[in-house]
């Protein structure tokens, strides 16, 4: 695999020895300061001396957090998808054999609806007559009900779409019959 910048991992390796350098700095300041805090507690020489070395070490540790956590970010993040990716596909296999028969069902309906069939597999009244709303078979040409024709007979006189017989306005354009 070809990186992007040919100089990575030695910068990698910089931001992570100078992260280093920073955390021990800045913790050594933290400890003098705030030793010196608490020391001045049990004793009567005064006011900490070094108390200001935790307000230095505050910023240094902070940096060295910071820039560790930079430099150490990519192989963080392989050991987290090491770990996490193993249990993703459990679950997802886990998911799927649990759920096959199911997807099986749906997609068997799917595609009798499709086909125009009913759950007994045969053909189902795709023609509803605009009259009676009685279901009649895809080839019938006149409602099995009440006679009413299911062609479209009604030409538009603005734009010649053929309509349903009893339409009040066009399919297409939307011109008025009344």
């Amino acid at each position: 695999m070809k990186e992007i910048d040919q100089k990575h991992d030695e910068k990698r390796r910089i931001i992570r020895r100078i992260g280093i350098v920073l955390l021990i700095i800045g913790g050594i300041l933290e400890l003098i300061g705030l030793g010196s805090f608490f020391a001045s507690f049990g004793s009567f020489g005064g006011p900490p001396r070094y108390f200001w070395c935790a307000f230095l070490g505050m910023p240094i540790l902070f940096a060295g957090i910071v820039m560790t956590a930079y430099g150490f970010m990519g192989a963080v993040a392989r050991y987290t998808a090491g770990e996490a990716a193993p249990v993703a596909k459990d679950t997802f296999n886990y998911m799927a054999e649990g759920t096959q028969e199911g997807v099986r069902t749906m997609a068997s309906a799917i595609g009798q609806g499709l086909r125009g069939e009913t759950a007994s597999g045969t053909t189902a009244a795709a023609v509803r007559c605009t009259k009676c709303n009685h279901p009649n078979s895809t080839d019938a040409k006149f409602c099995a009900e009440c006679g009413f024709s299911l062609q479209k007979s009604k030409p538009c006189p603005g734009c010649a779409e053929v309509n349903d017989p009893d339409a009040k306005f066009c399919d297409n354009c939307g011109h008025s019959f009344g």
